[in-house]
């Protein structure tokens, strides 16, 4: 009744232990003596027996009192509070964490932008292959602006001019007021000009221009 009171208080492995020691060295000092002891043991066969059933319970004591140990040791680290290392170490992830977070957000917004930019050009570039695709290398009387409606180059008249003719080249964008170069009394031969992109040619009276 001992026994099984201080098992359920949770000494059950020391008691065992105990009860192995004492039924041990009774079982050794009946198989050495030639009298019996005070356990009145009949013989030295049934005192062997006791001995190795004392050494057993004293095993199965040590090994049971081990197993509480550990498990009480990893009870009481998993209690013990986290030191200042581990909490260090734990605000350095969260941070990091933020960090990563924070940085594929601005590549993303990045990326977002380069490809809104990209389209931009490319709808810019596709508009100046347009024009220029539509630009022509001749054409006649009339106000022209280089690069959109003619092609940049020298440009001569198809035939000598008869009458008044006059030209002149001015920049694009100040209608017509920022004079590069000009001629207005034109009365003979076949004038030439040299036309680049980002002007306008404004001919009159001199029939038709083809590029050269």
């Amino acid at each position: 009744m001992l026994v099984l009171v201080n098992m359920m208080l949770g000494r059950g492995e020391a008691i065992l232990i105990i009860l192995g020691i004492a039924a041990a060295l009774t079982g050794l000092i009946s198989m050495g003596s030639e009298r019996r002891t005070w356990a009145n043991l009949p013989n030295r066969k049934f005192a062997m027996s006791v001995c190795l059933a004392g050494v057993a319970s004293v095993l199965v004591g040590s090994v049971a009192a081990g197993t509480d140990a550990s498990h009480d040791a990893r009870i009481v680290r998993e209690a013990q509070p986290a030191t200042s290392a581990e909490l260090e170490a734990a605000a350095a992830a969260k941070l990091k964490a933020r960090e990563d977070a924070l940085a594929k957000s601005e590549a993303e917004s990045a990326a977002k932008l380069k490809a809104r930019e990209d389209a931009v050009t490319a709808r810019e570039t596709a508009a100046r292959t347009a024009e220029s695709k539509a630009a022509v290398k001749s054409f006649g009387q009339g106000v022209w602006t280089v690069g959109k409606d003619i092609e940049p180059g020298d440009y001569k008249t198809t035939k000598t001019v008869v009458g008044d003719c006059s030209w002149k080249i001015t920049r694009t964008g100040s209608n017509g007021g920022d004079y590069i170069d000009y001629d207005f009394s034109v009365s003979g031969g076949r004038p030439m000009v040299s036309l680049v992109e980002g002007q306008t040619f404004d001919s009159d009276g001199c029939g038709d221009w083809a590029k050269q």
